[in-house]
């Protein structure tokens, strides 16, 4: 497997032959509220044919910068912010994110409201403020995957794998 690292210019080049997308979100950017990069990369997987296909499921979300932080991300206001923002103007997670727990989980977590429960010592769990809040972010992220297979005609089996991986991931 050969890793390419490119932005937004070099997209197109940079992902003939990609099997897998990381899209790194700076701590920098999340601080000032920079949407407009991120983004801009999100919309070049979602606005071509041949990217909906090539990267369906095979995308993978990472914030850089917070290693240091003790908190979860999720429980950093301003990383909920700024995925709430770039939410509003991209929402095709579902279909992009590969179907790994972890990876879902930190998207709807991101965008729905959560306190810190503790799980077990050490161990840092999450609880719903208001579990009608992720029904809806499901409901509406599912609307905009279908929106998008629609459109690109992605096969109806993409939208049951995509779909039954956040059932894993709400448990």
């Amino acid at each position: 497997m050969s890793i390419k690292f490119t932005d937004a210019d070099g997209f197109d080049q940079g992902a003939q032959g990609a099997d897998l997308a990381v899209v790194l979100v700076s701590r920098q950017d999340i601080e000032a509220l920079r949407i407009g990069s991120v983004v801009e990369r999100l919309m070049l997987f979602s606005d071509s044919a041949k990217h909906v296909h090539q990267f369906a499921g095979r995308m993978v979300i990472q914030v850089d910068g917070y290693d240091e932080d003790p908190r979860p991300l999720v429980l950093i206001p301003e990383v909920r912010r700024f995925f709430r923002s770039v939410d509003s103007h991209w929402s095709y997670w579902i279909h992009f994110l590969i179907p790994d727990v972890d990876q879902i989980q930190l998207i709807l977590l991101m965008l729905v409201d959560v306190q810190a429960e503790t799980a077990q010592p050490g161990q840092v769990g999450f609880s719903l403020l208001d579990s009608a809040q992720l029904d809806e972010v499901i409901q509406r992220l599912r609307g905009a995957m279908e929106t998008l297979h629609h459109a690109f005609q992605v096969p109806t089996s993409h939208a049951e794998l995509m779909m039954s991986a956040v059932v894993r991931a709400v448990g």
